[in-house]
């Protein structure tokens, strides 16, 4: 046998309203056959604290898999549902806080205005930003864009966006910039999008700044080893994290 297991940490409080919310997605959760396992984040879109995720599983049988039972330990018999023997009950209290507040109704509203709000800066840069392109179909809340112009460096039009206060993300192969929409960027929406095209305008022509998405992922690709420099560059900021 098989096992498909749905990565849903992101879209998990997204893509389960979509239908709903009046939004088409193909099945991908336990009605399709085959899936018997999805992951979940409740500290993405179901707004809990962070430190919590969850995953289900088709049936208990598979859920037994992942316990750890130990009976011969000579401190007693001992067993844990996961890997982790202590997990926080503050987080999980918090949690379920959060999700009792905002309740089915509220889910599916938050659904319904992130997702708009997504496909609002989709056909906007469909039409009316020619030097970009939209990558694939997004579903759901998360919009990728590249650059179709030779004169444009996507990863500097990221870099202004982040001069004028966007948390965005940069993307490699091929080179991209993605939003993540929350309910924050539903209040600004045309700002986004009138943002976007005033640095795409920035960045026609321009050499390549020294802001972060230039930086990191422009070495990345400047020659073979650029991929390994840039994790050999993670792995010492991680180590300055641990300096006590």
């Amino acid at each position: 046998m098989v096992f498909g297991s749905v990565d849903c940490c992101l879209g998990s409080f997204i893509v389960p309203f979509l239908d709903q919310a009046g939004f088409s997605i193909p099945p991908f959760d336990f009605r399709v056959d085959g899936v018997t396992a999805i992951t979940c984040d409740t500290h993405k879109y179901g707004f809990g604290p962070k430190g919590l995720s969850v995953v289900m599983y088709r049936d208990k049988e598979l859920r037994r898999y992942q316990y750890f039972v130990y009976p011969d330990w000579s401190g007693g018999a001992y067993a844990s549902p996961t890997m982790a023997g202590s997990r926080p009950g503050a987080t999980i209290a918090g949690t379920w806080a959060t999700m009792q507040y905002m309740g089915q109704s509220g889910y599916l509203n938050s659904c319904r205005s992130i997702v708009t709000c997504a496909k609002t800066i989709e056909a906007a840069i469909r039409e009316t930003i020619p030097e970009l392109y939209v990558l694939g179909e997004p579903a759901a809340s998360v919009v990728a864009f590249g650059s179709q112009n030779s004169t444009v460096n996507v990863l500097e039009v990221g870099d202004i966006m982040a001069a004028k206060g966007w948390d965005l993300n940069g993307l490699a192969n091929p080179p991209a910039v993605h939003i993540a929409c929350t309910r924050l960027t539903t209040k600004m929406t045309e700002q986004f999008i009138q943002d976007l095209k005033e640095s795409v305008q920035e960045a026609k022509g321009k050499p390549p700044g020294k802001g972060t998405m230039v930086t990191l992922y422009g070495l990345g690709v400047s020659s073979p080893i650029g991929s390994t420099l840039v994790g050999r560059l993670a792995t010492y900021f991680i180590d300055a994290l641990t300096i006590a």
